[in-house]
């Protein structure tokens, strides 16, 4: 840590929650090296790798660290590539976040967009793309960057820019072209982070992200299994603050945000598809979810503010989701068997993201800040079992999974059913 935190000689421990019960591990901390945005690399009890970043010893942006946590549980939720954030305390106070990288070359290989992006540009200068490519990047990389850009068409080229500079930087390195599995792969996975980002009402997407992949015995990387990993959830408040409200800016360009999620509509459904359709099949329980997230990582001033923004996005995201089921409907006339044999694909990932927020969070404190506060006060385990017990027979508690089983188990029948009278009717 920096000075002022090793000059207190205090001890730091790092924060986790199971089953609602708050967990602090001592922790010893050596940093490596630090960056101009006041974050640290650094490596906890001589062994895992990670950034560290405080906010909260100013009270004014204190809150920040809450979101980042808060955002962290929202993408794990959604399924949505991250890196694992945690709490770093000391006795009596918040002193900042640590994001678990736990990098190391001999188990995966990592590949940074900031050096993607400009990769890219020195391939095109030096003929190293063809024609086609170099024409095309020119354009895009010459879009207005002095407003804010609305039309569809330069939207999509700046998200398709960040999708081929990754696959392009992949195959270059590897010296082959990537199968068609992993190239998509990785573009859903990329287009999965912009939502997200639309979603946690995220303005400035830098290029801090990596494309992660794990390296096999001839310490080859494996790209099918990569994943994207951004190492800061949230931005520093200067850079949030120069994008207009409406605004997100991706790929060094600043674009509308009701124009970029019909783009991702429009034209990148397929790689949305599965996600937003879980958000509007299971929009209760997502806001529960979401709500609970948000109530138990900061005061409720903030969080009643972070709640409006998530669930207003969340609602949109699902009307257009039903808007698009509703057009596909009449166009198509799917049969409603084929339909419903199509959710069922996605149900038990969702039941199992859903049951494990509800876990770590058991107690709302939205709708019982009074049991949070005793949680908060309770000695032991057993306490906390009671609290947690309390709140559910005062609030008629119901778990996503018991939900979703049920609602599985008569699709199921009603599958079955359909299955029996299609094989007779043949």
């Amino acid at each position: 840590m920096d000075e002022r935190y090793n000059e207190t000689n205090e001890q730091y421990y790092i924060v986790s929650l199971d089953n609602g019960i708050r967990r602090e591990e001592p922790v010893t901390i050596d940093v490596i090296n630090s960056f101009k945005d006041n974050s640290q690399l650094v490596q906890l009890n001589k062994s895992v790798f990670g950034v560290f970043k405080s906010n909260s010893l100013n009270p004014d942006t204190m809150y920040i660290d809450d979101y980042d946590i808060i955002k962290c549980d929202i993408a794990e939720l959604l399924d949505v590539d991250h890196e694992e954030i945690k709490r770093i305390v000391t006795e009596d106070k918040n002193v900042g976040n640590f994001t678990i990288l736990n990098y190391s070359k001999d188990i995966e290989t990592r590949i940074s967009a900031t050096t993607v992006l400009k990769h890219i540009v020195e391939y095109s200068q030096k003929s190293i793309l063809s024609e086609e490519e170099n024409t095309w990047i020119t354009k895009v990389i010459q879009y207005n960057n002095e407003s804010t850009i609305k039309d569809y068409n330069q939207i999509e080229d700046i998200i398709n820019l960040g999708k081929y500079s990754l696959i392009k930087e992949v195959e270059l390195q590897a010296g082959q072209p990537l199968d068609a599995k992993t190239k998509r792969a990785i573009e859903k996975k990329y287009i999965r982070m912009i939502i997200f980002d639309y979603l946690i009402g995220r303005k400035y997407r830098g290029l801090d992200y990596y494309l992660i992949s794990k390296v096999n015995e001839q310490k080859k990387p494996v790209w099918i299994d990569a994943y994207l990993s951004p190492i800061s959830i949230s931005n520093s408040i200067e850079k949030e603050q120069l994008i207009s409200e409406n605004a997100y800016q991706i790929n060094n360009k600043i674009i509308d945000r009701d124009a970029l999620l019909n783009v991702l509509f429009e034209r990148f459904y397929g790689e949305i598809r599965k996600l937003t359709e879980a958000i509007c099949d299971a929009k209760k329980l997502y806001d529960d979810a979401i709500v609970r997230i948000i109530y138990n990582n900061t005061d409720l001033n903030h969080a009643a503010t972070l709640e409006s923004e998530i669930i207003k996005n969340l609602n949109i995201i699902a009307k257009m989701q039903k808007d698009i089921e509703n057009k596909l409907d009449k166009e198509q006339k799917q049969n409603k068997v084929e339909k419903t044999m199509a959710t069922q694909s996605f149900n038990v990932r969702v039941t199992t993201k859903l049951d494990l927020i509800q876990k770590k969070y058991p107690i709302n404190p939205k709708d019982h800040p009074e049991l949070l506060e005793k949680a908060k006060n309770a000695q032991t385990s057993d306490d906390i079992k009671l609290i947690v017990e309390e709140e559910r027979a005062s609030a008629g508690f119901a778990t996503s999974s018991i939900l979703i089983s049920i609602v599985s188990l008569i699709c199921g029948i009603g599958i079955g059913i359909a299955y029996v009278l299609m094989t007779f009717g043949n």
